[in-house]
């Protein structure tokens, strides 16, 4: 029998027949490959999918067909949270089922908090020789406690309708620790990110906080024309390149400091009002499209240095640079 098993992650990994026998045999290569899965895996997508990849590298380094994880509602009942990937439409896993865990190696681990791994589940005394998850025998078998910090625990394994020929080995175990380990952090993740998202929500109805499009309407370019319109070019030009100061601006324009002072104020704007608006604009570009660190900004933007900025953002926002990255990086 043999089992195509797909990644949807966008790493550069063909499609592989895995048959059973292990397609990733060393520990640093096993170690490699769930580094590449996270590594694909940004918090901004830290998902089921997610975990649904790291479940597939587990097949793949062990060779198995399944992979579930699940969590306990009963003595006898479990319930999936994650299956392996599959492009099978006949998958007999899906999440959200109810599966039987009474008298299986699974209810033990949620017992005694060990991994238990057998080569040959139906020669052990205590499992009966029919034990199976939803019709699909269960004859090898390796599974662990995935212990989040922002839910319950529960149980990730990974199983072959055929048995193993060899015994797990001491790196066989360490590996699923380290994937359950992962899966732990991308479930705190999701829940993390849920508890954040229902704050911002909060916070949007009541009113404190603005919308991302609110803000990017607010720090549009000032919409000027003659002397000010120039003044915006210049500041433009100098961002992230000179200082952005009225002396600096006045001399490119071939003005004196007071000349252009005066000319500013005959169509009843400010210098700092203008420079403010520029860099109003800029920092958000900064701060969420391109990810670029306070200090990068502030130096970037001619401050004089990273408290100057940050106080200028809180009084264009009423928010402070990290807290405004943290309320918008999963908006753009």
């Amino acid at each position: 029998m043999k089992l195509n098993i797909s990644s949807k992650a966008p790493l550069d990994y063909p499609r592989i027949d895995v048959q059973f026998k292990p397609e990733v045999t060393s520990f640093s290569e096993r170690i490699k490959h769930l580094y590449k899965v996270l590594a694909g895996t940004p918090y901004y997508s830290a998902d089921r999918s997610g975990i649904s990849r790291l479940l597939d590298a587990g097949c793949q380094i062990f060779g198995f067909e399944h992979a579930l994880l699940f969590r306990r509602l009963s003595q006898q009942v479990a319930e999936v949270v994650a299956t392996s990937e599959s492009d099978d439409d006949e998958d007999p896993f899906y999440m959200g089922q109810h599966i039987h865990v009474e008298n299986t190696p699974s209810e033990q681990i949620f017992s005694d908090g060990a991994s238990h791994h057998y080569k040959n589940v139906p020669s052990i005394a205590a499992y009966s020789a029919a034990f199976s998850y939803n019709g699909v025998d269960v004859n090898a078998y390796i599974g662990t406690l995935v212990s989040p910090s922002s839910t319950e625990p529960m149980v990730v394994c990974f199983f072959s309708s055929t048995p193993k020929e060899a015994d797990f080995s001491a790196e066989d175990i360490e590996t699923i620790e380290l994937l359950a380990e992962g899966v732990a952090c991308m479930i705190d993740l999701q829940k993390a990110q849920a508890q954040r998202k229902l704050t911002d929500q909060a916070m949007f109805a009541m009113g404190s906080v603005k919308t991302l499009d609110e803000y990017l309407q607010q720090a549009k370019l000032p919409e000027v024309y003659g002397v000010p319109a120039r003044v915006v070019e210049v500041l433009q030009r100098r961002i992230g390149r000179a200082q952005l100061g009225i002396g600096h601006v006045a001399e490119e324009l071939n003005l004196s400091k007071r000349t252009l002072q005066r000319r500013l104020q005959q169509q009843d704007i400010s210098f700092a009002e203008l420079r403010d608006q520029v860099r109003f604009h800029y920092s958000i570009d900064y701060l969420i499209k391109q990810h670029l660190s306070i200090d990068s900004i502030s130096a970037s933007l001619d401050f004089s240095d990273r408290t100057s900025f940050t106080n200028a953002f809180k009084r264009w926002t009423g928010l402070s640079p990290s807290t405004f990255r943290k309320l918008f990086r999963d908006y753009v």
